[in-house]
């Protein structure tokens, strides 16, 4: 089964068959037209390099989405294996602890720090209460 990039790819490909197809049956009506000592600035020699050029600039057209479309699926390609790949999952997994235990570290700290100042609040309200 093909995705649709794949898709892609065939059809621009027979596309591009066809094209290379109609450029030599051009390029046999160029010599036809060769063998027949045609004069260089005869209409149908420039109708015929109006095709050369149509054909040309559609050739470079579809060069370039076939580029497109296997960027495209190396793009993909690249973002699967980094996705899956095991020592990017350790180290997320690693990455993933280390932040969790900074964070409750911190919480921890923060903890302790709120506890000492509650208890020398109550120590001070304690030595004052037993002075009198």
């Amino acid at each position: 089964m093909m995705n649709l990039n794949q898709t892609k790819l065939v059809g621009l490909t027979m596309e591009l068959d066809l094209k290379a197809r109609e450029y030599k049956r051009l390029c046999a009506k160029l010599e036809e037209l060769e063998q027949n000592n045609i004069n260089p600035n005869d209409e149908k020699l420039l109708e015929l390099k109006q095709l050369f050029q149509k054909n040309h600039n559609e050739i470079v057209e579809i060069n370039r989405q076939i580029k497109e479309v296997k960027e495209e699926e190396e793009v993909k390609e690249k973002q699967k294996e980094e996705q899956y790949n095991p020592e990017n999952l350790f180290k997320k997994n690693n990455r993933n602890r280390i932040e969790k235990n900074k964070e409750e570290n911190t919480n921890k700290s923060i903890a302790k720090v709120k506890e000492n100042i509650f208890k020398k609040i109550i120590n001070k309200i304690k030595q004052i209460l037993f002075k009198k």
